[in-house]
């Protein structure tokens, strides 16, 4: 079984969101998006394959009740969590990004 590793910047993707829905929402709802988070992440480690590969290369994992998303990858060695991202944005920018992490960082 391959190890899981995060793209450079992936921590700080989930403070980002983190801390935008605490602003907008309060603490509450930030807590209930991070336990939905945990989800999501425990589910992507169980059956990494359950969502499909989008055209961009990295799979897309939707967090529930919230517009972020994880974006995850297989690679050689490993499965690399590169990116929580809203995805009320321009597809190119996200695209973009995942391409930085995937080229530019070590994974942690």
């Amino acid at each position: 079984m391959k190890s899981w590793v995060q793209a450079a910047g992936y921590a700080e993707d989930l403070q980002t969101a983190y801390d935008y829905l605490k602003a907008r929402g309060g603490k509450v709802v930030a807590e209930q998006f991070l336990e939905r988070y945990h989800q999501s992440v425990s589910t992507i480690t169980d059956q990494p394959r359950s969502s499909a590969v989008r055209g961009h290369g990295w799979r897309q994992k939707p967090i529930p009740h919230s517009t972020f998303s994880i974006f995850y990858g297989e690679r050689d060695a490993f499965w690399m969590l590169v990116g929580i991202q809203s995805t009320v944005q321009d597809p190119d920018r996200i695209q973009a990004l995942l391409l930085i992490r995937e080229l530019g960082g070590n994974p942690r």
